[in-house]
């Protein structure tokens, strides 16, 4: 894609869409895997501390058993609970906690008590600025997104043979020649679309 002002625009808009089923026939070439690792890995975070770690997953039996774990969006009209079909996508992406880790958050943690929400807080913005950056980067490249903060914790934790927190979901890939917001697993499931919120900007 070429990086015109207007590209760049359609690439943004893009990006809040949440892809829900996908093209497996399909994988994602290395060089642009890669190209997301290093979106997620080099982007700013406060200080440079690296809060979290981040799981790049293709393997599909990994996937769906995480994706088993994701039940939990209500569709009013069926009046039913599916579980969240952007995670079956071509890559998985899994941000974890890093706060017991490393050695500059330990650091941190002394300033300010273990329990500090000032660290937990720094985790969350460090987390959403590396998502950001991945989601925008893939979106250049031709990929379609998903993120999924509604997911059972702890079988995610076993699943990865970790004790730490688990903070995101995000299925990065090629999307399918169906509407966007049908669930990959259950083409009877359509997942309701959401007007983008307007958010304020005060320019002085």
């Amino acid at each position: 894609m070429e990086l015109t002002q207007n590209n760049i625009k359609k690439a943004i808009i893009r990006s809040q869409h949440c892809q829900r089923n996908w093209d497996l026939s399909r994988d994602i070439p290395k060089e642009d895997l890669q190209l997301m690792i290093d979106a997620v890995t080099l982007c700013p975070s406060k200080q440079n501390t690296a809060f979290y770690n981040v799981y790049a997953i293709t393997d599909r039996d990994t996937i769906e058993k995480i994706h088993a774990q994701t039940a939990g969006f209500y569709l009013a009209d069926d009046k039913r609970t599916v579980t969240n079909s952007q995670v079956l996508a071509n890559v998985l992406f899994v941000f974890t906690s890093n706060l017991d880790h490393s050695e500059r958050v330990q650091v941190k943690q002394m300033e300010f008590g273990d329990e500090s929400e000032t660290v937990k807080r720094d985790l969350h913005m460090a987390s959403g600025v590396a998502a950001g950056f991945v989601n925008l980067t893939a979106t250049l490249l031709g990929y379609n997104t998903g993120c999924c903060a509604c997911f059972d914790d702890a079988p995610i934790k076993e699943i990865l043979n970790t004790e730490d927190e688990i903070v995101l979901l995000m299925g990065i890939g090629y999307k399918s020649d169906k509407p966007r917001r049908i669930h990959h697993a259950d083409p009877t499931a359509v997942f309701p679309a959401i007007p983008k919120e307007e958010i304020k900007v005060i320019q002085i």
